[in-house]
C-alpha cells in the first residue's frame, strides 16, 4: 500500500463524509486501520530487508578487502560491474512489476553501497590521486541520482548521509566554510516534498544542523561569535518559514517537522551568546575576519529576510484571528534583531552587560516557546523550552558562582538547587504537557 494512495484517500474521505457515504467518525478509523495495517504488515518485513542490504553490503566488501591482492584487474572490474548491474536490474525488475517493492527498495539501497564501492576500489585499482572528499561527493551524486530515476526513500537517506560525510571532510579536514553544500543539500527537498519522505526531511534538517555545527567549528573563535549570531537570525528565518507553510496547504504537513529543528538551532545558537566569555571576545579581529569573508552582508541580508518573513506571516494572518501570543512573538522577534544587530559593533568591556542583556532575551524566549505550545497544543514545544531553560540554569551556576563560593559549599548548594529545581522543573513541565493533551484529546473526540 503506497504513501500516494493513503494520501489521496485522506484527501477524499472528507468529500464522502459529506455526501454520506461514510458515516462521521468512520473517516478516522478507515485512517486509524490503514496505519495500523502498514505498520504491522510492512515495517518488519521493509526493516529485515534493509537490514539483509548492509550485511551483505559488508559481507561485499569484506571480500574484497581479503582477496583483492590476489584478483586479477580484469576480474576486479567485473565482480564490481556485476555486482552493481546485478543489484539495480534485480531492482528494477521488482519495481516495475509492483511484486515485493521493499525488497526492491531495499536492492536499490545495496545498489548504492556497491557504487561507493565501485567508486573507491576502482581509483585504487588505477591509482587514480584526487582531493579524498571528491569520491564521497561522487558516491552521494549517485544515491541521488538512484533517489530521483527510481524514487526510493532508502536512497534519498543514503544521499543525504553521504553529503553531510563530504561536507565534513571539507569543513574540519580543511578548515574552510563550505557553502558549495547547501544548494546540493536544496537539490534533495522537492523529490523529498513530493513523495513525501517524511523520514528523508527529518535527515536532512539534522544535515542541516550538522554542517552548521561543521562551519562553526572550522573557524576560530572572533568569527565564531558573529557566526553564531548569524545561525540565530537564519534558524530564526526558517522558523517563520515553517509558520508561514502551515498557511500554505501542500507544504503544510511538513511545518511541524521545520518548526522543531528550527527552533531547536535557534535556542542553540542564543544559548551560545549568553556566555559573558564569548560576548567578551576581541570584536575588532573578529569583525575584520567577518568583513573579508562577507560574513557582515550575509547577517543583514538574514536580518532582512526574518523582518520579510515576519511581515508576510502578519498579513497572512488576519488581525481579528491574530492570537496574542503571537504578536508578543513578533514584539520579541523585533527586539531579538535589534539587540543582534547592535551586537556586531558592541562588546569588550561591555561584555558582561551585553551577556546580561542576551540572558534576558533567552529566558524570555523560553517563556514565549510554553505559552506558544500551550496556546497550540504543541508538546514538543514546552519540553524543549524546559530542557533549554534548566541548561541554562546550570550553566549560569557554574559560570557565576564558582569564583564566589567555596568549592565545598558550592557543590553542597549546587546539589541541592539541582534537586530542587529540577522536581519543580519536571512537575511543572508534566502538568502543562497534560493540559495540552486533555486539549488536543477533547479536541479530536
Amino acid at each position: 500500500m503506497s504513501n500516494r494512495f493513503i494520501k489521496q484517500l485522506k484527501a477524499e474521505l472528507p468529500f464522502w463524509v459529506e455526501r454520506g457515504w461514510v458515516s462521521p467518525g468512520g473517516d478516522r478509523a478507515i485512517m486509524e486501520h490503514l496505519a495500523g495495517q502498514e505498520r504491522e504488515e510492512g515495517f518488519l518485513i521493509h526493516a529485515l530487508a534493509i537490514l539483509g542490504v548492509l550485511l551483505l553490503g559488508s559481507g561485499v566488501i569484506t571480500f574484497f578487502a581479503a582477496n583483492w591482492s590476489e584478483m586479477a584487474k580484469l576480474s576486479k572490474l567485473a565482480v564490481l560491474l556485476g555486482g552493481l548491474w546485478l543489484a539495480y536490474g534485480t531492482a528494477g525488475l521488482l519495481l516495475t512489476r509492483g511484486e515485493h517493492p521493499r525488497t526492491g527498495q531495499a536492492l536499490l539501497l545495496l545498489g548504492v553501497i556497491l557504487f561507493g564501492a565501485n567508486v573507491m576500489l576502482i581509483a585504487q585499482i588505477y591509482h587514480i590521486e584526487a582531493h579524498y572528499p571528491n569520491g564521497v561527493l561522487l558516491w552521494a551524486v549517485g544515491a541521488l541520482l538512484t533517489a530521483f530515476l527510481l524514487p526510493s526513500q532508502p536512497a534519498m537517506a543514503a544521499a543525504i548521509a553521504l553529503l553531510c560525510l563530504w561536507t565534513g571532510m571539507e569543513s574540519l579536514d580543511f578548515d574552510r566554510v563550505h557553502l558549495v553544500f547547501l544548494p546540493l543539500w536544496a537539490i534533495c527537498l522537492p523529490r523529498i516534498h513530493s513523495q513525501n519522505w517524511r523520514f528523508a526531511f527529518h535527515l536532512a534538517l539534522i544535515a542541516l544542523l550538522l554542517w552548521s555545527l561543521f562551519t562553526f567549528f572550522s573557524l576560530k573563535a572572533p568569527s565564531g561569535l558573529y557566526l553564531a549570531e548569524s545561525y540565530a537570525l537564519a534558524y530564526l528565518a526558517l522558523f517563520l518559514g515553517g509558520m508561514l507553510m502551515e498557511t500554505h496547504g501542500p507544504l503544510a504537513p511538513f511545518a511541524p517537522i521545520v518548526k522543531r529543528y528550527a527552533i531547536f538551532a535557534v535556542l542553540a545558537g542564543f544559548y551560545i551568546l549568553t556566555f559573558p566569555q564569548i560576548q567578551s571576545w576581541d570584536r575588532g579581529q573578529g569583525y575584520r575576519a567577518m568583513a573579508s569573508g562577507g560574513w557582515v552582508l550575509a547577517f543583514f541580508a538574514l536580518l532582512g529576510l526574518v523582518a520579510l518573513l515576519s511581515l508576510w506571516h502578519r498579513q497572512r494572518t488576519l488581525a481579528g484571528q491574530r492570537p496574542s501570543h503571537l504578536i508578543w512573538g513578533q514584539l520579541l522577534i523585533a527586539t531579538g534583531v535589534v539587540f543582534l544587530a547592535a551586537n556586531l559593533f558592541i562588546g569588550g568591556h561591555w561584555g558582561g552587560l551585553v551577556a546580561l542583556g542576551f540572558n534576558l532575551l533567552y529566558f524570555s524566549g523560553l517563556v514565549w516557546l510554553i505559552v506558544a505550545g500551550r496556546e497550540t497544543n504543541d508538546e514538543f514545544l514546552i519540553n524543549i523550552a524546559f530542557f533549554f531553560f534548566t541548561l541554562a540554569l546550570v550553566s549560569r551556576y557554574f559560570d557565576t558562582f564558582w569564583s564566589l563560593m567555596d568549592r565545598s559549599f558550592f557543590f553542597m548548594g549546587g546539589g541541592m538547587l539541582l534537586l530542587a529545581g529540577g522536581f519543580l522543573l519536571e512537575r511543572q513541565r508534566r502538568r502543562l504537557t497534560r493540559g495540552v493533551r486533555g486539549k488536543r484529546e477533547g479536541a479530536q473526540s
